[in-house]
């Protein structure tokens, strides 16, 4: 029990930990001292190689790195609305999981009725029915092989075909 205590205060003082370097990645403080520290380095080595105005030039990269850092909070939270699992579908469109799924189980029923009259199929077969990849067929063959309804015969490369059983 005193393990498991010791346990769970470690994690709190984790999550402490993390919660403070998050705060600091996301503060004005970071992105206004890193813009500072990019003015001052691109000034510095645009005065070493005698640009004209080197001060007046170094803004261009700074605001630039401003501006990215401002606008990645934004797109991350776009990519991971789009690419994230677990997450709520938008107005009322479909999880892209849920939609993979669905097309998978779709695909399935329609190589189990192409096999019925099959005594035998192959990989390539399977590409060109269902419009899929190499290793996506590879895998719908693998799984109606688990099901009892194919056995494979061969082991790799272009000679292996599914015996319909």
């Amino acid at each position: 029990m005193e393990n498991l205590e010791f346990k769970i205060r470690q994690i709190e003082e984790r999550n402490k930990k993390v919660e403070a370097d998050k705060a600091w990645e996301t503060s004005w403080m970071r992105r206004l001292l890193l813009a500072a520290f990019t003015y001052l380095a691109v000034g510095v080595y645009l005065w070493a190689i005698e640009i004209p105005r080197p001060w007046l030039n170094a803004i261009v990269p700074a605001v630039a790195f401003m501006l990215s850092t401002l606008t990645m909070p934004f797109f991350k939270k776009l990519w991971l609305g789009r690419h994230v699992e677990g997450r709520p579908s938008q107005e009322g469109k479909r999880d892209l999981i849920e939609e993979k799924e669905d097309r998978k189980r779709e695909n399935l029923e329609k190589l189990r009725g192409f096999i019925e009259s099959r005594e035998q199929v192959t990989n390539n077969e399977v590409e060109v029915l269902l419009g899929v990849s190499d290793a996506t067929a590879t895998r719908y063959l693998e799984e109606l092989e688990k099901e009892g309804l194919l056995e494979q015969v061969g082991d790799t490369g272009q000679s292996v075909y599914y015996k319909v059983k």
